[in-house]
């Protein structure tokens, strides 16, 4: 009796045999595609919620993804990632359900247009997240403006670098882009190229705004003067 309960205290106190299991992020622009290397990437920081110990770091990297399948509203369940589109892909060797945080932080460029995002989840031993894996949306428009003379001019696009312009799936139409004096905006209008808006701005504005008003993003940048 005393062998089988010796063998049985062993066996409790041997350590638990971790299972090597996959991760995959991926990083939506919010109304658009993935975010990839077009846009600089974005950083993936992995953290084990009951420790606080950072397990994993790294870049979402490749392109942007099939435009079709993303944009024309796929059935609920329905992949979206396709071969070569952005992607943080690991393996963490865990023995025991583990609750999981993940920050993007993203787009690196151009400099100063990253959102950042933390989300949680669980992962559980040998099980991969299924589907696209661990998809987040990232919200928010890559906007940089400058003032040229008495003039503002502003460059947007999608976080994913997908192009706003006349007739496109992100159309210039649907885009607001102002200039800010104190509380009184100062529209500026698609100035014929990608992206591009601009127009005549009194002396003292201070921020540029963007915003898509089918999809809700939006962006702010402070005006240097």
């Amino acid at each position: 009796m005393k062998t089988i309960l010796a063998v049985a205290a062993l066996i409790a106190a041997a350590p638990a045999f971790a299972i090597p299991t996959p991760v995959v992020v991926r990083v939506l622009s919010q109304g658009a595609k993935f975010i990839g290397d077009g846009m600089g990437g974005v950083e993936v920081t992995l953290v084990d919620v009951a420790t606080g110990k950072t397990v994993k770091q790294g870049k979402v990297i490749g392109g942007t993804g099939d435009t079709a399948r993303i944009m024309n509203g796929a059935p609920r369940g329905e992949r979206l990632a396709t071969e070569g589109v952005a992607t943080f892909a690991t393996m963490l060797d865990i023995d025991v359900p583990t609750q999981l945080q993940l920050t993007v932080n993203g787009p690196l460029k151009p400099a100063g247009t990253a959102v950042s995002l933390t989300t949680t989840r669980w992962l559980i031993p040998g099980q991969p997240i299924a589907g696209d894996g661990w998809v987040v949306e990232l919200p928010g428009l890559a906007l940089t403006a400058k003032r040229e003379g008495g003039r503002v001019v502003a460059d947007v696009s999608m976080l994913c670098g997908c192009p706003i312009a006349p007739g496109s799936l992100w159309d210039a139409k649907r885009f607001r882009i102002d200039a800010w004096v104190g509380d009184k905006r100062v529209p500026l209008t698609y100035a014929g190229q990608t992206g591009r808006f601009a127009g005549e701005v009194p002396a003292g504005a201070t921020w540029v705004t963007a915003l898509d008003a089918l999809s809700g993003a939006s962006s702010a940048v402070k005006l240097t003067p």
